[in-house]
């Protein structure tokens, strides 16, 4: 029982002492730059953090399998996050489709 609690205790410690990895580190190359185009041009961070997630999650509606839905708008219910939100979800929708009605199907292997 000893030993069970001293690992607990010793794993709730060594998880306090893990460095947070930024959200954006598990972004794609697209919503990275998606996130620095938006702060260039001062939109506020609720505003980017909806647009990135909107924006992954219009992707994966539009049949994108390299992305996930993702909506934090129980724990963001600030107008900025939703319309953020909002936003990429109809740009980046509408851009996949876009290219995957467009794009030139892979060739046929014999």
């Amino acid at each position: 029982m000893r030993a069970v609690l001293a690992v607990s205790v010793l794993a709730s410690l060594a998880a306090c002492t893990l460095p947070q990895i930024p959200v954006s580190d598990f972004e794609s190359p697209e919503l990275k730059a998606d996130r620095a185009s938006l702060q260039g041009k001062g939109f506020s961070n609720e505003y980017i953090d909806g647009h990135v997630d909107g924006c992954a999650s219009g992707n994966k509606s539009a049949g994108n399998p390299d992305y996930s839905f993702a909506k934090d708008a129980p724990q963001r219910p600030d107008a900025d996050y939703l319309q953020g939100w909002n936003d990429g979800f109809a740009l980046c929708k509408g851009r996949f489709e876009d290219y995957a009605t467009h794009a030139t199907p892979p060739a046929e292997k014999n």
